[in-house]
């Protein structure tokens, strides 16, 4: 839930802040840079640990004599 927080809600109320104030552009900036930051800190955590391999026993090639 934390981790929504930071990478959802917060850029955009920062974007909805900085756009109030007159700086959208600052307010867009703000909003991709805390977003693309969220993505990469989910894969970094949660995805990249991840051992994403087959089964043993299965040969990656096509020609395979069996």
């Amino acid at each position: 839930m934390l981790t929504v927080v930071a990478a959802i809600i917060l850029p955009g109320l920062a974007n909805w802040g900085f756009s109030t104030l007159g700086y959208p552009w600052v307010g867009s900036a703000v909003w991709a840079l805390g977003y693309g930051l969220g993505v990469v800190f989910i894969w970094y955590e949660w995805v990249r640990p991840l051992d994403i391999t087959g089964p043993e026993g299965v040969s990656g090639s096509e020609d395979s004599s069996e």
